[in-house]
């Protein structure tokens, strides 16, 4: 059966990809903000990141909804239609000097509040996004970005198997 394209545009919107099906990140700015992660994970003895495109167009449709909905930085929740399946990490910036890859940078800052230790509550909130990123496990990265009413940009990486376990050391 071949579903008409409003019917696979609302498929694809339920399901967390946008209508095209890809992020709207440019190539080069992609590139760059992998290769930052690498560097970042290199320097702590952690494998690389892939960039993957089904988690760029999942990024890139919570990108989108956050923009339609206010620009508020929410993460996906934990269950209903947008329900979380990766790892997380959010930016919002205002100017145009913001892209993927200084998003990239702001979430590596982090690592001035993190001391080598097992996540938990209390260091999780200053440093999740540092963690996210370098964390071992995590194999896969997509990026998606969207602008809002405001001229803010809202960035959303997704990484594949999630890290920040609780209880647990990044690498």
């Amino acid at each position: 059966m071949v579903l008409p394209k409003m019917a696979l545009a609302i498929l694809s919107v339920m399901i967390g990809l946008t209508a095209l099906g890809q992020s709207t990140v440019p190539p080069a700015e992609a590139e760059a903000a992998l290769a930052y992660h690498n560097k970042v994970r290199k320097e702590l003895g952690v494998p690389p990141l892939s960039w993957s495109d089904e988690l760029a167009a999942y990024a890139q449709a919570w990108a989108d909804h956050l923009a339609s909905e206010g620009c508020q930085l929410e993460h996906r929740p934990r269950s209903g239609t947008w329900a979380q399946r990766y790892g997380e990490n959010l930016f919002y910036g205002k100017g145009s000097r913001h892209t993927v890859f200084t998003a990239s940078q702001a979430w590596q800052s982090e690592v001035s509040a993190y001391r080598y230790q097992k996540l938990n509550p209390s260091n999780f909130a200053k440093t999740g996004h540092y963690t996210q990123m370098i964390w071992r496990g995590t194999e896969r990265i997509g990026m998606g970005q969207s602008t809002c009413r405001n001229g803010a940009l809202i960035i959303v990486a997704n990484y594949d198997p999630p890290g920040n376990v609780v209880g647990s050391y990044p690498y």
